[in-house]
């Protein structure tokens, strides 16, 4: 309850602030741009000052796990994991069993709060984020995100988002098919689009670019009755066209394949991830360092 009524309280003052100065944020294709829309000059930057002056009354009544910071500075850790499996040790894209059972339950015995996207969509829009942040997620719905993947962050009270490509779902038992992604969804698991078809953005046309993004989501929504409003590029790859489709379909945000803590200044449709491949428990803890 305390939570809802500090979220409701900030989003409400940065409202009133970003309208009522006349400003857009713009944070397209990685850059952190101030534009001025109408209004005294300034930033929208500056106007967050005002939320930070009532920061110490709003952290009275905040939770011990949730600080209060200006949006430039909310940093969130975004693992990107595909498959989770002993099959093939030699495939960097497969993480042992074992090795992701010990990384979630190492998350989970230090605290770290986990976030969908919508939860990370809106650390970046109100400054109100975990102390200790993390956003897993898993690109094409392999069928041992269920079998093993599920099973653990469940066994561990954890939840990831899982973007699917939507023409192999119900297709062959590789992948994922409707059931499982409906029972996901039901125990808080994130649904989201890897589009339909998963091709590199920077290849195709506009249309087809819009027609890939609308199909996924489409499907995403008959199979699954998600309304998805994230996309996760194909092998990483997009342009600024791309960018401008995912505004037209009223995409809210997009992840990369690009290395790092993911931050505003990225921009909401270039997010950056951490890319998760097997590894030691030490090297997979160097990558919280900055929140312990």
């Amino acid at each position: 309850m305390k939570r809802k009524f500090i979220l409701m309280l900030l989003i409400i003052v940065a409202g009133l602030i970003i309208f009522d100065k006349g400003y857009l944020y713009n944070n397209d294709f990685g850059k952190n741009n101030m534009v001025q829309v109408s209004g005294n000059k300034g930033t929208v930057e500056n106007e967050y000052k005002n939320i930070e002056e009532n920061k110490e009354v709003l952290e009275d009544n905040s939770d011990d796990k949730y600080e209060i910071l200006n949006i430039n500075d909310v940093k969130i850790p975004i693992l990107m994991y595909h498959s989770i499996s002993d099959m093939d040790s030699n495939n960097s894209l497969l993480v042992p069993i074992s090795q992701f059972e010990d990384q979630i339950k190492w998350l989970k015995e230090n605290e770290f709060t986990p976030m969908l996207l919508d939860d990370v969509l809106e650390a970046y829009t109100t400054g109100y984020v975990p102390k200790k942040p993390v956003a897993i997620t898993f690109d094409d719905g392999y069928s041992d995100n269920y079998t093993e993947a599920y099973r653990i962050l469940k066994e561990n009270n954890m939840k990831a988002t899982f973007f699917i490509i939507t023409d192999n779902t119900d297709n062959d038992g590789f992948y994922m098919n409707s059931s499982m992604l409906n029972e996901m969804k039901k125990s808080g698991m994130g649904i989201e689009n890897h589009t339909s078809r998963h091709v590199e953005f920077t290849s195709l046309s506009r249309e087809d670019k819009l027609n890939i993004i609308k199909e996924g989501r489409d499907k995403l929504k008959e199979k699954v009755g998600v309304d998805s409003n994230y996309v996760c590029y194909p092998v990483g790859k997009y342009d600024e066209e791309t960018i401008e489709v995912e505004k037209e379909l009223g995409i809210k945000a997009a992840v990369t394949t690009e290395y790092g803590i993911s931050s505003l200044n990225d921009g909401l449709y270039s997010l950056k991830r951490v890319r998760i491949f097997p590894m030691s428990i030490e090297s997979f803890k160097e990558i919280f360092k900055e929140f312990l």
